[in-house]
């Protein structure tokens, strides 16, 4: 992550961390989160759009069992839901063509939507 410190990390009590930081996969929702946010916020200043106030809520339905090696299959989210609340004068229009180009040009949600092929090599 270019020149910046690492991002610290942890797990809750319940699965044995100190519930210091966020874990990976709530980073994981955050760095979707944020995306969403800074795409937001960009187009609707080039597009001329004030925006008030923006918050954009993630949820994920993830089952730890398998993570836990308690079960088999699939360990990530099964899904993930965002929430995106605008406050603006903008016409409801114009909020549409907003979340339309976001939605249509989000690095994270388009990784996130597609199956990227992803290589971890033990070095």
């Amino acid at each position: 992550m270019r020149t910046f410190p690492a991002t610290p990390s942890d797990e809750p009590t319940t699965l044995g961390g100190g519930d210091t930081a966020a874990n990976p996969v709530e980073q994981l929702l955050g760095a979707l989160g944020n995306c969403l946010a800074v795409g937001y916020a960009a187009n609707a200043s080039v597009a001329g759009i004030a925006l008030n106030a923006l918050r954009v809520d993630v949820k994920g339905d993830i089952d730890l069992r398998v993570f836990l090696g308690l079960a088999e299959g699939h360990a990530g989210f099964d899904s993930i839901t965002a929430t995106v609340r605008i406050d603006t004068s903008a016409t409801p229009e114009q909020i549409a063509e907003l979340h339309a180009k976001v939605i249509a040009s989000s690095p994270v949600g388009h990784t996130l939507g597609t199956a990227v092929p992803v290589s971890v090599e033990l070095a």
